[in-house]
């Protein structure tokens, strides 16, 4: 229902556009959209991706997937699998002609509707943002429980962090290593339990910490760096 439209929107571009498995659209072998949706109290959000003239680079580095995920599919490289719909059309056009030619497919051809947000529209809009999307509860306490693990070296040594986050909050944390520090690391990390998986408030229940004598040399900076 919500993606037939856009591929037939690029077929008429001689994009050779299919919906394939549940949520992606492509050209042959290539990803150029991805889609989601979202149902509650019988309401649906329905949203999606087109890429048309991205910086493939970018969005690559900025994609991290999981490598069975891709072995898994015989995919060779995030690269090989994405692909601007720039690449496809036979003649160059802006990314404003693009949408035109979108909707243009999607009305028919007939008068294309346009909804102007109103001032009062905005003040509601302000209004939700404040009351919800904005609190810390929204974005970070109501996430799902998760397993967080990372490994790096620093000059003081070779770090191993393990947390254990739920619903916002350090659970458990467990750090392993071959830093150089006198103290047991166990009395830092005690310090972690239930606080809030931000920096900021682990930069404040670390505050009066020596992090030196647990790991050698190490700035309260680098410390947090290893966190996220």
């Amino acid at each position: 229902k919500f993606t037939e439209p856009v591929v037939v929107a690029l077929r008429k571009l001689s994009v050779e556009a299919e919906l394939t498995g549940r949520n992606d659209i492509q050209v042959g072998e290539r990803k150029i959209s991805g889609n989601a949706q979202f149902s509650t109290k019988g309401r649906m959000f329905s949203h999606g991706t087109l890429l048309f003239a991205s910086e493939m680079e970018n969005v690559v580095s900025a994609l991290k997937v999981n490598p069975e995920k891709m072995q898994s599919k015989g995919i060779k490289s995030i690269r090989s699998r994405v692909a601007n719909i720039s690449e496809f059309l036979q003649s160059p056009m802006t990314i404003g002609q693009f949408k035109q030619a979108l909707l243009a497919s999607i009305f028919e051809g007939g008068e294309i509707d346009e909804y102007v947000l109103k001032e009062a529209d905005w003040e509601k809009i302000h209004e939700i943002s404040k009351e919800r999307y904005q609190s810390w509860d929204w974005n970070y306490g109501k996430s799902p429980q998760a397993n967080f693990r990372q490994v790096r070296r620093l000059s003081s040594g070779t770090f191993d962090v393990r947390l254990q986050v739920a619903n916002g909050k350090i659970k458990e944390a467990v750090i392993y290593g071959d830093f150089f520090g006198v103290g047991d690391a166990t009395e830092l990390t005690a310090k972690l339990a239930d606080v809030r998986y931000d920096e900021e408030s682990i930069k404040a229940a670390l505050a009066d910490v020596d992090l030196t004598h647990y790991f050698g040399p190490i700035t309260l900076e680098e410390f947090v760096s290893l966190l996220f």
